[in-house]
């Protein structure tokens, strides 16, 4: 029978120092975009995934051992991550054994942390059994970094499908007893009866909300950073200001009809659409940056197709997960630039925007947000 947490709880200082580590690898993550080739793009989202992967299994993990969680297990969760973060430049070169061997473990950490519980998590199965890390380990034995990757997208796609698809309830529970009963009789130890968990949906909602914070502030860094580099003219003080607009617009969007507290969505649809959101936020901060820089010119196709398709996801997720079909035309707005803005200046397209988010932020401003939202932006 599944339990389920009463009581409130929030996110730790514990969880708070953990999440330090993202700050660094986003931002490491994030320079693989500066020079984009098809290898930087697909090792940017791969190794993206990945770091959240991890992220994401401590958090649960956490959130199912609640006043359980060990400091020892969170702090060596934190040391592997800060190993993939330091790594990522050469992840596809000279350091992919040490990203590779550091997802690996920390998965382990992880999983492993999370059986000791006795309890099998419900919703999110990714983080107590991974198929998915069979092509990792099959990758030490590949030499070319397209195949290597290859194989790690190959990994990180089988773990994502798995979590989305897999069954739950009494015959995971089920599985899992059996599972644990034939390790526990080959080495002679008593094994506990599992239970099924649901994790705690305001702790979720409030970790998730935080990732957001994490990268909507990696987004100003990259916005102040890149305004204080160049000569302010009224094509640099337009992105500055519109800039900055927009990510109040997203800020808006995702704690009032996203990510919070409140949230009482599947885990599965929650973390799938918390994947999709912080990656479009990635995207649109490095797009902005590259929008100071070529403020009076049209900016690169690559890069301006990467800040309206990130934000036209990010107001489509929004749109439709909230029921607010009219609002998905700030979508298509959003893609209308990234089809036919090659020749418009850098700071107009920001201007467009900032413009169609701050619809989409006036048009659910108007309506009052249902009490029972079924899902996350």
């Amino acid at each position: 029978m599944t339990e389920q947490m009463t009581s409130d709880r929030h996110a730790t200082w514990l969880e708070l120092f953990f999440d330090l580590v993202v700050v660094a690898a986003v931002a490491q993550l994030t320079h693989l975009l500066v020079h984009p080739s098809g290898l930087h793009l697909a090792a940017f989202f791969t190794l993206y995934t990945a770091v959240w992967l991890i992220w994401t299994s401590f958090t649960v993990y956490a959130n199912v051992a609640s006043e359980r969680t060990r400091t020892r297990t969170m702090l060596l969760g934190m040391l592997g991550l800060a190993a993939m973060a330091a790594s990522v430049p050469e992840a596809t070169g000279a350091h992919a054994a040490v990203f590779a061997g550091a997802y690996l473990y920390t998965s382990g950490v992880a999983s492993q942390s999370l059986n000791r519980t006795g309890r099998i998590v419900l919703g999110w199965s990714a983080v107590q059994r991974n198929a998915g890390l069979v092509p990792w380990i099959a990758a030490f034995w590949v030499e070319d970094p397209r195949f290597k990757l290859a194989l790690w997208a190959l990994g990180v796609a089988m773990t994502l499908a798995a979590a989305m698809v897999e069954r739950s309830g009494p015959e995971l529970v089920e599985a899992y007893q059996e599972r644990f009963e034939r390790r526990g009789g080959r080495g002679g130890r008593p094994v506990p009866r599992l239970e099924a968990w649901e994790p705690q949906a305001s702790h979720l909602g409030e970790r998730l909300g935080l990732f957001v914070i994490i990268v909507l502030g990696e987004a100003m860094l990259q916005l102040v950073t890149a305004m204080a580099e160049v000569a302010w003219g009224r094509h640099q003080v337009a992105v500055g200001l519109t800039g900055f607009g927009l990510l109040i617009g997203l800020w808006w969007l995702n704690f009032r009809f996203g990510f919070d507290e409140e949230n009482t969505a599947a885990p599965r649809f929650l973390l799938a659409a918390h994947l999709a959101v912080v990656v479009s936020v990635t995207l649109i901060a490095f797009g902005l940056g590259k929008a100071a820089e070529h403020a009076a010119d049209p900016l690169p196709d690559l890069d301006r197709w990467l800040l309206c398709a990130a934000l036209a996801l990010c107001l489509l997720l929004c749109a439709l997960s909230n029921r607010r079909w009219w609002g998905a035309a700030a979508s298509v707005a959003a893609l209308a630039l990234a089809l036919f803005g090659a020749a418009v200046p850098a700071s107009a397209v920001v201007v467009a925007l900032a413009a169609a988010t701050g619809l989409f932020v006036a048009y659910f401003g108007r309506r009052e947000a249902a009490p029972d939202r079924p899902s996350a932006a």
